[in-house]
């Protein structure tokens, strides 16, 4: 039964996040269709993170009323409503004047996926056993990145083919399949519903997340760690490679590609490891994070000074592995560290701290980058990462996997 309920988590899951991205594109492409104004197109990701924000600190009142199993179903059944009311909208005359319904469909699927991703990481150390963890947190990375990827690459080649109104179409077809799926899975009762914590305050039960991880010295610098690569992360969007291939690196917008590509190569290659390996990854967690993150600070301070393209993809390579193995440890020692009624808790905590990091992140590195120049911000993000490294070489003993 374990088995076959992370089967359906994982095709639910990979299902979703394939139509999370052709949806972004889509709406992104009908939007500048709309307006041709550049500007709107940045505000998308902008308000999405401030949704996202609002809706974690909102989900541990939600996931103790609907359970994790049905929070994830209800989260993906009315993403899937609204992107159909949506696509029906897409059929009429829409012009620039109704351009706040285009932000209002972006603010309500934000919000929906402050619930699913804590829900999402709660459920797998009850679907999965133990001594699996970090094999199946792997896998599931792997499967995240692989949409991610070939998500973006598809999507575009799609709007441009067809249009944003059917990569939409497309978009309803994945989101209601993930729907079933993600209804068909099959758990203990017991640990899909956290009635266990009923009788407290709505208060308390916002504060539990924040409560556990303040009083777990692993989770305290886990936090700040992951606080720090959150902000020092924004300077690998988008928006920032594609100025620093222009103005650094003095090639074509094809190396922006190039460089996106080869980061997720990085994430996957980490995460076929994690899963063939996860013992060695676990009997050595502390030394693997450490060097890990002083990897990430050295890369992103060379690229910042690099001006050579092949050599920014391999920097880049590097840092794709950096970050996939602080994250995929990092969430394995949570999910063995913290008790079952407090998980979902404490990833929807560390959702809403790293979303408005990443979000004042976006905004004020955005800003620096046009101001001081983008070789800055990287030099900045390098900085933050090796204050990262400094907290988990001197915690070093913590970051240890509970028996």
């Amino acid at each position: 039964m374990k088995n076959r309920g992370f089967q359906y988590l994982w095709i639910g899951q990979s299902l979703a996040n394939l139509g999370d991205v052709f949806y972004i594109v889509g709406l992104m492409t009908f939007l500048y269709g709309l307006t041709e104004s550049a500007m709107y197109m940045a505000l998308v990701p902008f308000i999405s993170t401030i949704a996202r924000f609002l809706s974690a600190l909102m989900a541990p009142l939600v996931m103790e009323w609907m359970g994790l199993k049905r929070s994830l179903v209800i989260s993906q059944a009315c993403k899937t409503l609204l992107l159909l009311g949506f696509f029906g909208l897409t059929f009429y005359s829409l012009d620039s004047a109704r351009v706040p319904i285009v932000f209002l469909v972006v603010v309500l699927v934000s919000f929906l996926d402050g619930w699913a991703t804590p829900a999402r990481g709660a459920l797998v150390p009850v679907l999965v056993p133990e001594k699996k963890l970090i094999a199946k947190n792997s896998f599931l990375a792997l499967m995240d990145q692989s949409m991610t990827m070939s998500g973006w690459a598809l999507g575009g080649l799609f709007a441009a083919k067809w249009g944003s109104t059917s990569l939409i179409a497309v978009t309803l077809i994945l989101y209601c399949t993930a729907s079933l799926c993600m209804g068909l899975i099959r758990s203990p009762k017991k640990d899909l519903r956290k009635k266990s914590q009923g009788g407290q305050s709505k208060w308390s039960l916002l504060k539990n997340g924040w409560r556990t991880v303040w009083q777990t010295p692993v989770l305290r610098i886990i936090f700040l760690t992951e606080s720090l690569w959150s902000f020092a992360d924004v300077v690998w969007i988008a928006a920032i490679i594609y100025v620093f291939v222009d103005q650094a690196l003095h090639v074509d917008a094809s190396w922006w590609g190039y460089i996106n590509f080869i980061f997720f190569v990085g994430l996957i290659l980490t995460s076929f490891y994690g899963m063939r390996w996860s013992a060695h990854l676990k009997k050595h967690s502390a030394p693997f994070v450490t060097v890990g993150t002083l990897l990430g600070c050295i890369v992103t301070f060379l690229f910042g000074m690099n001006s050579l393209p092949w050599a920014a993809l391999v920097l880049t390579l590097f840092y794709g592995i950096a970050f996939q193995l602080q994250s995929v440890i990092f969430l394995t020692i949570e999910q063995k560290t913290v008790s079952p009624n407090h998980l979902a808790n404490v990833f929807a905590a560390q959702d809403a701290i790293q979303s408005i990091l990443f979000g004042i992140g976006s905004l004020l590195l955005g800003y620096l980058a046009d101001t001081l120049g983008v070789r800055s911000v990287f030099y900045i993000s390098a900085a933050l990462l090796f204050l990262a490294f400094l907290v988990l070489f001197t915690s070093r003993k913590h970051i240890v996997f509970k028996k």
